[in-house]
């Protein structure tokens, strides 16, 4: 398509949007002809700009997060109201889920389930907008991250220091003794009230690494991570010029991801900056060849490289397992280690392992290398069990941490685990396998994104010059 047809297309989609109208959300253009979609819970906005750029955001006006970002070049009308679609179904969707979500935890949510309904009772009479739920201790990890709010009963109020440090997004509070006694739900609403102005408060901010005597790449190199979360899944992406200075660092973030989300962010990129040279992607999954498998991210099934990136691009590609690219990042900012492992462990999917040996990465002959999934480790339930309490966490980390030590005797072991607040337990744990003058150093990290950009063009210009 042509600059010209498609200039026409793009006003001709302007007005297919302004068409849409709902009693959850207005639709308007602003003084620079960009797009506004405001509802009760979020404001979106839909931006036009030179190269036939489109930009789409969608922020949650209770929590101030971005619930949808991206932007692409406009090639076709069907591309652009697919996604205008799925912007719109997520502003729905936070209009039938913005409510206060409050969770009550005791020990086996029975107790908790009959205050609950009170309060249900409650909430509807005095038609508060509030939606309260009841659950037993064991699953407070895995659904927690619904929930706005959670208040623990007396009988679990000893683990609130726990809780508080794993739930750094959630107001977490006490039930006092005397309100859940008598089951006063009156001062039980006045508790959460007086704690509401406290939701969504928690915010981080990450500086990207720095590297001194990093070689130049000499090229323009695309860098994009894939980070999965429970809802979301967010494709960071950052630009290097070819002294590996920051050009670009933008993110896209989406419930589902689909292989055209790729071709979008490299198209978009390659339109301002067409002498790009050198594209790296980390991502979960287990490279195979010329296939990349096992991606556990809803949407993908597996990315075929020759046929999905290599025949469509010009461009020098490199792919990386995701917890190699952040052993190889965290490696490179650690230069008092020549052997380093890292292990991923997420609460809902296997973990993996990446390793550095005397600088150089394992990925062994079937790229398999780190896959602690295959080991068998004799674990006291399914290691997906485990994942999913503190408790658990420790007991598949630390026989993770044991297995390593005893084959690769790394330096440092780093390891990135949700549902672990106290790194002496972990130490104290792996004690029981492994004798003390011969554990490494464990340390903890509560990020990765930066580890696995940095991981990533190091792997670029390592290719780069290998080829030069």
């Amino acid at each position: 398509m042509d600059n010209y047809l498609k200039e026409i297309y793009i006003s001709l989609f302007k007005k297919w949007v302004l068409f849409h109208q709902s009693k959850h959300y207005s639709i308007k253009e602003d003084e620079e002809k960009n797009i506004i979609i405001e509802g009760n819970e979020a404001i979106g906005h839909i931006n036009f700009y030179d190269h036939e750029i489109i930009e789409y955001v969608l922020v949650n006006k209770k929590t101030q997060e971005n619930e949808f970002y991206l932007h692409f070049q406009f090639h076709s009308f069907q591309h652009a109201m697919e996604l205008f679609n799925e912007m719109l179904g997520l502003i729905k969707h936070i209009h039938k889920s913005s409510s206060l979500k409050v969770l009550l935890v005791c020990s086996g949510g029975l107790t908790t389930g009959y205050f609950a309904q009170k309060l249900k009772e409650a909430v509807e009479f005095l038609k508060l907008n509030m939606q309260v739920d009841a659950r037993g201790y064991g699953e407070v990890y895995q659904i927690a991250q619904d929930y706005d709010m959670v208040l623990l009963a007396p009988q679990v109020s000893y683990l609130y220091s726990e809780v508080k440090k794993i739930l750094k997004k959630q107001v977490v509070l006490k039930i006092p003794p005397q309100i859940f006694g008598k089951y006063d739900v009156r001062e039980c609403i006045r508790l959460i009230e007086n704690n509401q102005k406290e939701v969504g408060k928690e915010t981080t901010n990450k500086e990207p690494l720095q590297i001194e005597g990093l070689k130049k790449s000499g090229k323009k190199i695309l860098c994009l991570s894939l980070i999965r979360n429970r809802h979301r899944v967010h494709i960071l992406y950052r630009l290097y010029d070819e002294n590996n200075e920051i050009l670009e660092n933008k993110i896209i973030i989406k419930r589902k991801l689909y292989l055209q989300d790729y071709y979008d962010i490299i198209d978009s990129m390659l339109v301002h900056y067409p002498d790009i040279e050198v594209i790296g992607l980390s991502t979960p999954g287990i490279i195979e060849e010329d296939k990349i498998v096992s991606i556990s991210v809803e949407g993908f099934e597996e990315i075929d490289i020759e046929r999905d990136f290599k025949s469509r691009y010009s461009q020098t590609f490199v792919f990386e397992n995701e917890a190699n690219a952040v052993a190889q990042g965290f490696y490179a900012v650690s230069p008092e280690y020549d052997t380093v492992s890292f292990i991923f462990q997420p609460m809902v999917t296997l973990s993996g392992v990446g390793n550095v040996v005397n600088g150089k990465l394992i990925k062994g002959s079937h790229h398999i290398a780190g896959e602690v999934q295959y080991l068998p480790l004799d674990y006291s339930k399914n290691v997906l069990e485990l994942h999913k309490t503190p408790e658990g966490s420790l007991e598949a980390l630390s026989k993770t941490i044991a297995s390593i030590t005893s084959i690769l005797d790394p330096q440092c072991i780093v390891f990135f685990c949700f549902l672990i607040i106290d790194l002496e337990d972990v130490k104290q744990e792996v004690e029981e396998y492994i004798p003390k003058k011969y554990l490494p150093d464990i340390i903890q990290i509560y990020y990765l994104e930066e580890y696995m950009l940095l991981g990533t063009l190091i792997l670029c210009i390592d290719e780069v010059n290998e080829n030069d």
